[in-house]
């Protein structure tokens, strides 16, 4: 019987400035990814933050819109305040921001969170950190999970 291996492939950057002084309570689009090929078992979405001052809830939130055809994707806010669609948006996790003016980075899997893969995503990133994000060093990036039977 074969035994199937998961390879994690290239870290690939998404963006690294979307979310340079990004004000709190403020959506931002990250970018889209096309994984028509290789065909992923799974994909982790690495995001790198750093905070202001932080309050409230201390976190950046991490969602996703999805396509099968890369043209149209579910709803929910990819910028500005207005929360309302925040609800259609997938839900992939969060990077705590528990120290103030310090690095934060977290990895999350797209397959533990929405139980499949689409075509295409979207990422979408909220500042819930109670201030606004530091002008640089944020990055969203992406690894590719794929079989391999050996």
């Amino acid at each position: 019987m074969a035994v199937i291996k998961a390879i994690v492939g290239t870290r690939t950057a998404v963006t690294t400035t979307a979310l340079n002084s990004l004000a709190s309570a403020t959506y931002v689009s990250a970018g889209t990814i096309d994984l028509t090929t290789p065909d992923p078992l799974d994909v982790l979405i690495e995001v790198s933050a750093t905070p202001g001052t932080t309050s409230g809830n201390r976190q950046v939130v991490v969602f996703a819109r999805v396509s099968i055809d890369g043209t149209n994707y579910s709803t929910g806010p990819v910028s500005g305040t207005t929360a309302t669609d925040e609800p259609n948006l997938k839900f992939l996790g969060t990077v705590p921001c528990n120290t103030n003016a310090t690095l934060q980075r977290n990895v999350l899997s797209v397959m533990s969170s929405l139980g499949y893969i689409p075509t295409h995503l979207e990422i979408v990133i909220k500042n819930d950190t109670g201030a606004a994000l530091a002008a640089t060093g944020h990055a969203v990036h992406y690894s590719t999970v794929v079989g391999d039977s050996a």
